[in-house]
């Protein structure tokens, strides 16, 4: 049976009126009272949450981002900043504010994505983390809470969800085949170690661009490591010999790329010369350093702005159309790193 206002009342043992004035901060009910209401509610938890219409129909104008953990871990992430940026703007021209967290507490495990639901602080969801599970998903379904995934490529078993992203397999291909026009015939992937499809996709199109140009790509022709400056340092370092053995690198991050160079920088070995580089995603930093960054860009302005009108469009009554996935294609931005001449 749903859960209504009732069902708690008599938990609590007052009122109906008292609990939907202690659910809505609204005055007459005691601070000890309403953390006892809010309580209850809270450890009912899913069903209490898969219901929330029942106990309040009222807008926030309010959304919930939801950010990947992992960029707390790092405090240089160009690429998700721009995105958060261009989101914001996004929203605010709709007069719509947003709450940007992550999935989970990180000092008490709680679901920050339940807790926004319980307390009926948002009104949809940008998902913009890879630490989703299935559970969340069922939860936000039984909630009827609008969510669109925004740059992060869904698990499929998550069914149809609405997401906006970058066609990653394009750009790998595309960083590979712009290789092998500067005449590279040794190419090396430095992929990130993780699972996440985005990063699986990138690989997959470059080593495809490879072997339909006749290419021989195998295991040895990908390297994997972390995604940061010192990590792209350290795996320049540890595979050294590897990498003098290969004339053109794709690298999945352009910051792991910065510290690639910086690396071969170090031993002497030129880019573009003796190696050309590309990186992934064109961040402002492609442009700092010498030789400039060759990287394949993800249209974040694109992402951001089509990823707040679908939300748009499902807060406006639109959630009965056909789940929208919107896959938007990269482009290559050519610089230093990989201009050179085609050599015999």
């Amino acid at each position: 049976m749903p859960l209504t206002i009732k069902d708690i009342a008599r938990i609590a043992g007052v009122s109906h009126s008292t609990v939907s004035r202690g659910l809505n901060g609204k005055p007459g009910v005691s601070d000890e009272l309403r953390d006892k209401i809010k309580q209850i509610a809270s450890d009912l938890g899913f069903e209490f949450n898969a219901n929330a219409r029942s106990l309040s129909t009222a807008k926030t104008g309010t959304i919930g981002i939801i950010y990947d953990e992992e960029n707390y871990e790092s405090t240089l992430h160009i690429y998700s900043m721009g995105l958060l940026r261009y989101m914001r703007n996004s929203l605010e021209r709709e007069d719509l504010d947003a709450i940007i967290t992550f999935s989970k507490n990180r000092f008490t495990g709680y679901d920050n994505i339940e807790k926004l639901i319980n307390k009926r602080k948002v009104d949809g969801l940008i998902i913009i983390s890879s630490k989703i599970d299935i559970k969340t998903i069922h939860f936000l379904n039984d909630a009827k809470i609008p969510f669109v995934f925004s740059h992060q490529i869904p698990d499929e078993n998550f069914g149809d969800v609405d997401s906006v992203y970058c066609d990653h397999f394009n750009g790998g291909y595309i960083a590979g085949g712009h290789l092998i026009k500067q005449g590279c015939r040794k190419l090396l992937c430095i992929a990130r170690k993780d699972n996440r499809k985005e990063f699986q996709m990138r690989t997959a199109g470059f080593t495809s661009a490879a072997r339909d140009s006749g290419l021989e790509i195998d295991k040895q022709s990908v390297i994997t490591g972390g995604y940061t400056f010192i990590d792209g340092y350290n795996t320049a370092i540890a595979n050294l010999d590897r990498i003098k053995k290969s004339d053109g690198i794709f690298i999945h991050t352009d910051l792991k790329a910065l510290g690639v160079i910086s690396a071969l920088s170090e031993r002497n070995i030129s880019v573009p010369d003796d190696i050309c580089v590309i990186g992934y995603d064109d961040t402002e930093l492609c442009t700092f350093i010498k030789p400039s960054l060759t990287s394949i860009q993800q249209p974040s302005e694109k992402i951001a702005v089509q990823t707040c009108e679908r939300l748009i469009e499902l807060l406006n009554g639109s959630r009965e159309i056909k789940t929208k996935k919107i896959i938007l294609p990269p482009r290559l931005i050519e610089r230093d790193s990989s201009n050179r001449k085609i050599r015999n």
